[in-house]
Parts: C-alpha cells; sequence; structure tokens
C-alpha cells in the first residue's frame, strides 16, 4: 500500500515525509486554494525531498500553457481535477492521475465516456484514477458504504470498469483514524491524504507518522 501526502507548502513539512518515508509528495498548483505553491515554491520543496518520494503536480482544469509552464520543474506526475482536455493530454511528458467524483453518477458517467473516447496512445497517458470527495480538499469522505461497489479487482465485489483499468488511489477526508476502514472497504493500490494530516500550522508531524502508522499496519 503506497502512501501521498498532498499538500505540502513548508520545507519542515518536507522533513516529515522524508522520516516517514512515504511514496508521494503532492505540491497544488492553483491559486484558489490555501495550499497552493509558486513554481518557484514547488522546485525548492521538492529539492529537500529523498530522491525516492515522487513528485506530483496537482491541478485544476489546466490548459496546454500550465502544463508547458511546469515541464521545467521535474514532477513525476501530474494530477488533474474537473476537466482533462484532449489537448492537454497529448502534450503531457508525465503521467496522468485523474480525479473522479464517484459521488455524482452524471460526472462518473461523463468521465468513463471520456475514457472510453481517447485513443490507445492518449489512453495510455493515464496512470490513475484519484477517487475523491465532491469538494477535494475540504478534509470530506465521500460516501463509501453506497460507493462499495468501486472496489478494486481483486476484492469480493465486482470491480469498477474505471479502477479496473487504472491505479486506483483512494482520497477524500482520509485520517489515521478512517484509512484502515477504507482499505478494507476498497482495497486501493494509494491512500492520499491532506487535510487529515494538518494541525494549527500546516501538516502535522505527529499526524503524518499516525496516518503512516495505520496504513502500514
Amino acid at each position: 500500500m503506497k502512501i501521498k501526502i498532498c499538500g505540502i507548502t513548508k520545507l519542515n513539512e518536507t522533513e516529515y515525509l522524508n522520516e516517514a518515508k512515504v511514496d508521494y509528495a503532492g505540491f497544488v498548483i492553483f491559486e484558489k486554494s490555501k495550499r497552493n505553491v509558486s513554481r518557484g515554491q514547488a522546485k525548492e520543496l521538492m529539492g529537500n525531498l529523498n530522491p525516492e518520494i515522487k513528485k506530483v503536480a496537482v491541478m485544476v482544469s489546466p490548459d496546454q500553457q500550465m502544463i508547458e509552464s511546469l515541464k521545467p520543474i521535474g514532477f513525476d506526475y501530474y494530477q488533474i481535477h474537473k476537466e482533462l482536455k484532449k489537448e492537454v493530454l497529448e502534450i503531457v511528458d508525465k503521467p496522468v492521475w485523474y480525479a473522479v467524483n464517484i459521488d455524482n453518477d452524471e460526472e462518473l458517467a461523463a468521465k468513463e465516456s471520456f475514457f472510453n473516447s481517447l485513443d490507445k496512445e492518449l489512453s495510455s497517458k493515464i496512470e490513475a484514477v484519484v477517487v475523491d470527495a465532491p469538494n477535494f480538499g475540504s478534509g470530506q469522505t465521500f460516501n463509501w458504504r453506497k460507493s462499495k461497489r468501486l472496489k478494486k479487482a481483486g476484492s469480493q465485489s465486482p470491480p469498477s470498469t474505471i479502477l479496473d483499468r487504472f491505479t486506483f488511489v483512494l482520497a477524500g477526508g482520509l485520517n489515521a483514524n478512517n484509512v484502515a476502514e477504507g482499505i478494507d472497504i476498497f482495497n486501493p493500490d494509494v491512500v492520499d491524504v491532506s487535510s487529515g494530516v494538518e494541525g494549527t500550522d500546516g501538516k502535522d508531524k505527529a499526524l503524518i507518522d499516525a496516518f503512516v502508522k495505520a496504513v502500514r499496519q
């Protein structure tokens, strides 16, 4: 089970991630987010991470210009929420994690249709589906019990078409107290946390350590 800590904004937070030996660090490139960082800040923070930790740029409906501006920074993945345009997918130079709100049946159907419309070359650029809450970054979970049908292949329930095709990243309201239940229900490949490991001043070392311990146990 791999772990992603998202919304990194400070150098001391990168040290927490290094010590916890997580797998992914997420950097939000979205001005409306309280966790937004500039490209320069992201590059500095990424330079303080252990090389083994993969770096993820988290964006909302990016255009081609944004993708081009991120290429020199050295991200390992692009995580995209809301709209993913084909012309953006054509120019990305790193694997894409595409976020899906599974509580919204209309959105889920639209994104399934989008996946199905892609040719083999473009489809191969999407590595993972991030299953998130309706308001990403809100610290709220989606309706886990309602969404049991979206378990990953190998679980007891029939797998979702989307989750069967891509790496499954479980996000939305996770914390040390509920992540074991989320893993038990969905059998994801990656768990993704942000607000669930935040204290009064950004990411909290004790909360990160508790989350990592809960996942690895």
